[in-house]
């Protein structure tokens, strides 16, 4: 279940997705319904209200639920946008150094045959990994590709498939 303050910041961009879509559809609206973003700024602006004027009111979690519902595929694409549920880690006023390196079988931050390293210096960020100058997703597409998995809490840093000799890795904090 989400907070009402979580649900207001996920229909603020969903309400912008979801009139983004309806323009991407074209004559019928890629079939949403063309009052849906307006229904979702009056539940928003009614929940935030609502909120705003007692925080421990009952009527939230349904008023909640209902908007959540409302903002439905785009819901999940907005908790992502805003940082994984609505919290954001801080960021240091610090600039981490990117890693950049070429694989080798015993001095490179991530050796030969290796598949994760801990990256202690980019915990709380998220990263890009390019791998042979080409950028890498965090999606299995299968087939044998080549993906990665960050962990921005523990600082786990995966491969697939494992680092191979001379190999040019770049991992960007962001």
């Amino acid at each position: 279940m989400q907070s009402p303050v979580d649900v207001i910041l996920y229909a603020e961009i969903s309400q912008y997705l979801c009139m983004v879509d309806i323009e991407k559809g074209g004559l019928y609206a890629g079939g949403i319904d063309l009052t849906l973003p307006r229904k979702i700024g009056m539940v928003r602006k009614n929940l935030s209200w609502l909120y705003n004027k007692d925080s421990t009111d009952t009527r939230l979690i349904p008023l909640a639920n209902y908007l959540y519902w409302l903002c439905d595929r785009w819901a999940l694409i907005a908790q992502n946008i805003s940082g994984n549920g609505g919290s954001v880690a801080t960021i240091s006023g610090t600039t981490q150094t990117p890693y950049e390196f070429i694989v080798d079988a015993s001095t490179s931050f991530i050796i030969s045959g290796q598949s994760s390293q801990t990256i202690t210096a980019f915990i709380g960020f998220n990263v890009i990994f390019v791998r042979n100058n080409i950028t890498q997703s965090t999606v299995d597409a299968g087939g044998g590709s080549s993906y990665y998995s960050w962990n921005k809490s523990t600082g786990l840093f995966t491969i697939s498939p494992a680092a191979v000799l001379t190999e040019l890795f770049q991992i960007y904090p962001v």
